[in-house]
């Protein structure tokens, strides 16, 4: 499937696993009575290739290309503190258009850099579309003992999730650029191992980090969310079904809770409720 948004494949529902225990039921808690949703940094996610960018070194063998990584150089030698003098520009100018080892060494090291930069600026919650997915329940939702949030994707903030893209090589990017959507296109690149999961993500900047752009905006890791946005909570097939029950009813009876239940002689679940 291409890229795109969850309105514009026509997805009618999202949904976030996690685990349910005594010592963390205070995030589903605090999701049903505030409506807010805790988006984490991509440093806490369990990919290590995850929302790490990798500038490309190859592209320098066309002169274009090489140029504009020289002029990109010298923005970022004008920056220094204290300035460096012009003759010293021009020197690191012209080993950056020559040494093409030295200029390889120097993009690594940008790539290094933005891996930490994106972290702190951005917030990722990661959504699936098959509540049924027993390798999702089994990896994020504490082997199955956990709950599943049901979102409609029918309001402004759940129809925006964006569609991950699974790739077989990893993705290159150019130094120079400075198109926002180049940020956030890293955010949803995803090795094809992971295909299974037909993830979705809502991408936000952090408001005390962010940077002018048309995204959502986090206030301490949280995203409030729409009235009615949270349909159901379905409880896995090994969780507390009563005790999750007691907990949403007991703050919002509104929202349904529903069950995962194993289908008998088959390796699959259904959900009930």
């Amino acid at each position: 499937m291409a890229f795109g948004t969850a309105i514009e494949h026509r997805v009618p529902a999202l949904y976030h696993w996690q685990p349910f225990t005594p010592a963390n039921a205070h995030w589903l808690r605090q999701t049903i009575g505030t409506k807010a949703i805790y988006c984490p940094s991509p440093s806490k996610f369990n990919d290590p290739w995850d929302c790490k960018p990798h500038f490309n070194t190859t592209v320098r063998d066309d002169p274009t290309e090489n140029e504009r990584h020289v002029e990109f150089a010298e923005r970022q030698f004008r920056k220094n503190d204290p300035p460096l003098p012009e003759g010293e520009i021009a020197r690191r100018k012209q080993v950056v258009r020559t040494d093409r080892t030295f200029a390889a060494g120097l993009i690594e090291q940008m790539s290094d850099a933005m891996a930490p930069a994106i972290a702190d600026r951005y917030r990722v919650y990661c959504l699936g579309t098959d509540p049924t997915n027993i390798l999702m329940w089994s990896h994020y939702a504490d082997s199955h003992q956990g709950v599943c949030l049901e979102f409609s994707a029918r309001n402004e903030v759940m129809c925006g999730a964006l569609k991950c893209e699974y790739l077989a090589d990893f993705p290159m990017m150019k130094v120079y650029s400075d198109d926002e959507q180049d940020a956030i296109r890293i955010l949803r690149f995803k090795a094809r191992a992971w295909e299974y999961e037909d993830e979705y993500r809502l991408i936000a900047q952090e408001g005390s980090k962010a940077v002018p752009a048309d995204t959502l905006m986090t206030d301490n890791s949280l995203l409030q969310l729409p009235a009615g946005a949270l349909t159901a909570v379905i409880v896995g097939c090994q969780g507390n079904y009563n005790e999750v029950r007691a907990l949403v009813q007991g703050i919002d009876p509104g929202v349904a809770v529903k069950r995962a239940v194993r289908v008998p002689n088959k390796f699959a679940l259904r959900i009930e409720g």
